[in-house]
């Protein structure tokens, strides 16, 4: 499972493992779930836009998320 940062395109985690040098971002998990959730610690305006979580299956399942920080 990955996350990805729409506007550009930005992979953030594969799996639990954490690709952005911005540590607020961080992909949960808890063994034996289907569910993945993508952890912004002190979301901020400039994090609003749209994350997509992508499953590595064939053929690819994709969500998109729209995220709106006030």
């Amino acid at each position: 499972v990955s996350w990805i940062r729409k506007r550009d395109l930005h992979i953030l985690t594969v799996g639990i493992l954490t690709y952005t040098n911005d540590q607020r971002f961080q992909a949960m998990h808890s063994d034996g779930s289907d569910e993945w959730t993508l952890k912004i610690t002190s979301p901020q305006v400039r994090d609003s836009g749209t994350y997509e979580c992508q499953v590595s299956t064939e053929p690819k399942i994709s969500q998109a998320y729209k995220l709106s920080v006030v």
